[in-house]
């Protein structure tokens, strides 16, 4: 599926001679015109994804963290940076060590609590 780059036209601005499938209108909403100055936007959150990623970088390895949660992903990468992905709807309460922060979250928290559904990056230990 292209990306949807306006707001208009048949291929909402993926090419000049219009899209080969018709696009839902929705593609509207969901273009980089539509979310550039969001800051709740999915384009925001992948643009300070990838920009923390440079911050982030580390050994190609990982370490899984047990959650006691089959709906819960966690693993740990050598510089201190955690993932921690809720797939299920029940919120998850974190526990941090000093020095830890989020600073990153797909969707916002409330306190040290991760709602469902969301994803959250920490840095520090």
């Amino acid at each position: 599926m292209p990306l949807p780059w306006t707001r208009e036209g048949s291929s909402f601005g993926f090419g000049s001679g219009g899209a080969h499938l018709p696009q839902p209108s929705w593609f509207a909403d969901a273009s980089v015109q539509a979310e550039e100055g969001d800051p709740a936007s999915t384009l925001s959150l992948y643009r300070r994804a990838l920009a923390l990623r440079h911050e982030l970088l580390a050994l190609e390895r990982l370490e899984w963290v047990e959650t006691g949660r089959g709906d819960v992903l966690r693993f740990r990468r050598p510089n201190g940076w955690e993932v921690v992905t809720v797939f299920g709807s029940a919120p998850l309460a974190l526990s941090f060590v000093p020095g830890q922060r989020v600073v990153l979250s797909s969707t916002p928290l409330d306190g040290d609590t991760v709602p469902g559904e969301t994803t959250v990056w920490i840095t520090g230990d």
